[in-house]
């Protein structure tokens, strides 16, 4: 519990903006995830702190702990044909899920079509060859605070 205060104080989020990011991605409530994810990058100080495609990985895995009773937390691991950002394995035989995340410093890139991408790249490097049951494959592209995520 002290964990997830300290997440929240850190990233200027909300306990209940948290669970309710969680709770709906566990409910496959795509636009529920989606409006508190793009809420949660507002109440971030800066946009010069989300730089890279790393900043974005890393401020999304620090929230993961929270679900590291439901579900192993895997970053950056090599699997299947390549190394996929995030993983979420279920523990208790819900559904998995793959996150991708994708960054661009051009303002002129297609968000949607890079986030699309980043589901291409999940589906062709066969990051879910280590999972059974559901898996959800969400792609995260990122131009400063805005996002575009694509789920399948």
């Amino acid at each position: 519990m002290e964990f997830r205060k300290l997440t929240a104080y850190h990233l200027k989020a909300t306990e209940t903006d948290l669970t309710v990011l969680f709770n709906s991605l566990k409910r496959c409530k795509k636009e529920d995830f989606e409006d508190r994810y793009r809420k949660i990058l507002l109440t971030l100080p800066s946009y010069h702190d989300l730089k890279y495609e790393n900043s974005y990985h890393m401020m999304l895995l620090g929230m993961c702990a929270w679900l590291s009773n439901e579900y192993e937390v895997i970053s950056n691991r090599e699997v299947g044909k390549g190394r996929c950002d995030i993983i979420l394995k279920s523990k208790k035989n819900q559904i998995s899920y793959i996150l991708e995340f994708k960054y661009t410093n051009d303002s002129s890139v297609d968000l949607k079509q890079l986030a699309k991408s980043a589901i291409d790249q999940i589906n062709s490097r066969r990051y879910n060859s280590e999972l059974s049951g559901t898996v959800i494959r969400i792609g995260l592209a990122h131009y400063q605070k805005n996002v575009e995520i694509e789920w399948q």
